[in-house]
């Protein structure tokens, strides 16, 4: 099968992004890339095709994919997880071979995030039996403050640039946590349903479609976004 054949088979709408890089000196040159992830990362082909990986990521996080694309260009298949802005991905990396020789690699990224997010929410539910029965509360700290919002009165966490947003009933909070952060002091109630949103289903009250998207609505108005392949396990979440 040709490179181009094995990037098609690959479906990027499936796996989420689809890139090939070639060695230059000690730097990989990225030459092709397609698939949604690009866009949920904050890029398009044009910031990557044609530069390398310290040209767009964070030093840290472009050394760390730099370790695994030496690692492909050796000749071996490479198999990692990594993180980046709230996005959970698993990459795979197929080094390309002319004559014994490794001319190009293929990689592909998988975006896992909604579903260690479910599997984490499913696994606290779970446990909900031998949980503790008292009010449990969000603890931020603020400056010489810490505030404590009941579990109980968060409607949902939306990221909105460097702030988390907290909405309840009657009021909203904000803290520089990342999402991810704060869901870790959240309840089963709670569940990514999208990239920047973290609702209580138990206050969701509909889901509505416009166009591709999906919103979910709650009271005073507010609404957050939803994943498409989020909605039917909403569904069921809601009904279980």
């Amino acid at each position: 099968m040709n490179e181009l054949g094995y990037v098609k088979q690959l479906n990027a709408n499936r796996t989420g992004m689809v890139y090939k890089f070639i060695k230059n000196g000690d730097v990989f040159i990225h030459t092709m890339i397609v698939g949604d992830l690009l866009c949920h990362l904050g890029f398009t082909p044009k910031d990557i095709v044609g530069k390398t990986l310290h040209d767009f990521y964070p030093i840290t996080y472009a050394n760390i994919k730099h370790k695994y694309y030496l690692q492909a260009w050796e000749g071996n298949y490479v198999q990692y997880e990594t993180e980046i802005n709230g996005i959970i991905q698993v990459a795979s990396l197929r080094p390309v071979f002319n004559n014994k020789e490794i001319v190009e690699v293929v990689g592909s990224c998988i975006n896992i995030t909604e579903k260690i997010a479910l599997q984490t929410s499913v696994s606290k539910k779970n446990n909900l039996a031998s949980s503790n029965s008292g009010t449990k509360n969000l603890m931020l700290k603020e400056r010489h403050f810490v505030i404590f919002v009941p579990l109980n009165e968060i409607m949902f966490i939306e990221r909105l640039g460097r702030k988390s947003i907290i909405h309840t009933m009657h009021k909203e909070y904000a803290t520089n946590d990342s999402l991810a952060k704060l869901y870790e002091q959240l309840d089963v109630h709670f569940t990514f349903c999208h990239r920047s949103y973290i609702i209580n289903v138990d206050f969701l009250e509909i889901i509505e479609q416009r166009g591709q998207c999906f919103l979910g609505h709650f009271k005073n108005n507010k609404t957050a976004r939803i994943s498409k392949n989020m909605v039917n396990e909403l569904k069921d979440y809601k009904t279980y």
